[in-house]
């Protein structure tokens, strides 16, 4: 996407990394998994924009469609870096699977809305009590979709325990919902925009989590930090940078988001955007571990958030 890139100026970015695209002769490659959504937008624009190669990483993408599974391919050594919701790190951490964040992700806003349970346009569902042994589709159990839904309905009068569950992945939950395969669903930007036509808005159920919190991340297993620390600190570096351009650069990086989410370009023109987080701060992260520890469905520790984050020079 040249003309992107020529409106962002990258003979400057270039003077900022001190001319090391010029310097560097081998990069190295990173495999980095991703879920194709504005909340792991930075992993695009630093890719599209040159960043990564001006600090010599060479990364390859790979894009699933959904927290938990990427942190169990993580695990597994499916790839260098993954991106998570920060509950399904929780989770996988409290199972004994070592994984930490080395960057951070996308902020939940509450005046930015960029995550709502929705319903149906035909649908009279709207207090959480309506939604009692109603199907509400998520994607994932140990996934902040789900602990966010199940708060908002704990506080809003409803019974989460009657709800039905279903996973489905963001692009099949507009269509679930419309033909009533579901009652609900939990939809995030940019699907949210997108599934405007055919649903309604019922709640930002996360804000029931907290007004304003870490939601996403970006990890990497304590085996691949300690035999990379150089690289994770690259990317940690290129991330914060790609966060920063990005909260400032609305209009530029929705056209970046275009070519790797498939979302139209009238979507990307009036959906809702997240801020993205510049640092992994304990307090901004906690949030989500609360929530996970008090609705998870087996018992789960409130863990420390800082034993979930990884900063240059730790072992």
């Amino acid at each position: 996407m040249l003309h992107v890139r020529a409106l962002t100026g990258i003979a400057a970015l270039l003077v900022a990394f001190g001319g090391a695209a010029s310097a560097q002769t081998t990069a190295t490659t990173i495999n980095v998994i991703s879920l194709p959504s504005d909340t792991a937008g930075t992993l695009y624009y630093a890719n599209d924009l040159g960043y990564f190669k001006a600090a010599g990483l060479d990364v390859k993408i790979t894009d699933m469609t959904a927290s938990p599974p990427i942190v169990a391919a993580v695990a597994g050594g499916g790839g260098d870096i993954g991106f998570s919701v920060v509950t399904s790190t929780a989770v996988a951490h409290e199972k004994g699977i070592p994984v930490r964040f080395i960057a951070p992700g996308a902020m939940w806003v509450t005046a930015n809305g960029t995550a709502q349970l929705v319903v149906a346009k035909d649908s009279t569902l709207q207090s959480g009590a309506s939604f009692n042994g109603k199907t509400i589709a998520v994607t994932g159990l140990a996934d902040l979709t789900y602990y966010g839904t199940v708060a908002w309905l704990e506080r809003s009068g409803g019974d989460a325990s009657t709800v039905k569950w279903l996973e489905l992945s963001f692009p099949e939950m507009a269509a679930a919902v419309a033909n009533h395969r579901v009652d609900a669903a939990m939809i995030a930007e940019p699907f949210l925009e997108a599934a405007k036509p055919q649903v309604k808005f019922v709640a930002p159920v996360d804000d029931a989590v907290a007004p304003r919190f870490m939601s996403t991340g970006w990890i990497a297993t304590d085996a691949w930090i300690k035999s990379h620390p150089v690289e994770a600190a690259k990317f940690a570096d290129v991330m914060k940078r790609a966060s920063i351009w990005a909260n400032a650069h609305q209009k530029e990086s929705a056209q970046i988001l275009l070519a790797h989410t498939r979302i139209t370009p009238e979507t990307a023109a009036t959906m809702s955007r997240v801020e993205y987080a510049t640092a992994l701060d304990p307090k901004q992260i906690q949030p989500s571990i609360d929530v996970a520890a008090k609705y998870s469905k087996t018992p789960l520790r409130v863990t420390p958030a800082t034993e979930l984050i990884w900063r240059p020079g730790q072992p």
